[in-house]
């Protein structure tokens, strides 16, 4: 997978091929969000091309940081196609990544999609990575911020590949890497399964739902990210369903059982 996505073409391709094509495939590390006014786009579509802002720079900077260390990462566009309803595809998206890489500025911590993806992140269990573009004062931070570890660029200079904070980023980034990753996985998985009505057809079987019922175990003895109700519902019923017709060896399910009870 390419290290930049431009997803809303990959929301465009599910619209016309519908949730049964969302698959584990349209997935990125990385969901980098910023203020519409902050964005790269917007400060070249004037009629004048102006000198990029401080911000502007650390955004141009995190998206090379993110390409040469090859990792997946979507933002949203500017402006907007007509065709798509910024509010779901920022939640499509969010979804379908990792991590909520924030660019904090008084501007983005007015911005709606900004926020509204911020929430949406937190109710998907997602790892929060805010870095900090400019002052802002902690009073105004969204409570959910305060307490998290914020990388501070307003000093650093690019290539971010070069300095602490790039390297600090990149750390956080991979911890534990393969654990969100299989997060978002699953949950891509269980919201197709529940958008499509529950159909059994998108149930897990076989070797992929035993790799699934070993993550869930490890997941509910972490920290974070702690598994979704429907995560767990989805394994659960997948078991229950290829168990119930032989298909499936249900040792060690017991969990599952007392999880939902």
């Amino acid at each position: 997978m390419a290290a930049l996505q431009t997803w809303v073409q990959v929301l465009n391709h599910l619209t016309a091929a519908g949730d049964r094509q969302h698959s584990t495939g349209l997935t990125a590390q990385v969901f980098l969000a910023y203020a519409a006014e902050d964005s790269p786009r917007a400060a070249r579509s004037g009629p004048v091309a102006a000198s990029p802002t401080p911000t502007v720079t650390t955004i141009n900077a995190l998206s090379q940081l993110l390409s040469e260390a090859k990792i997946a990462y979507w933002e949203c566009p500017q402006p907007w196609p007509t065709t798509v309803d910024p509010e779901s595809a920022i939640a499509r998206a969010v979804e379908s990544c990792d991590n909520y890489l924030l660019v904090i500025t008084p501007r983005s911590l007015t911005d709606a999609l900004c926020l509204q993806g911020l929430l949406f992140a937190l109710s998907m269990h997602k790892r929060i990575v805010p870095v900090l573009a400019e002052t802002v004062p902690t009073d105004r931070l969204p409570e959910p911020l305060q307490t998290l570890e914020t990388i501070d660029l307003r000093a650093s200079q690019p290539p971010l590949a070069q300095t602490a904070e790039g390297h600090q980023l990149l750390q956080m980034l991979h911890h534990q890497a393969n654990h969100y990753q299989i997060h978002t996985q699953l949950l891509v998985k269980a919201l197709q399964w529940e958008r499509q009505r529950r159909d059994s057809a998108l149930l897990l079987q076989g070797k992929e739902l035993a790799a699934y019922q070993r993550w869930l175990a490890e997941a509910t003895r972490r920290s974070r990210p702690q598994p979704l109700q429907l995560q767990t519902l989805y394994v659960a019923e997948s078991n229950r369903y290829w168990g119930d017709r032989g298909n499936v060896v249900t040792q060690g399910s017991g969990w599952l059982k007392r999880w939902l009870e």
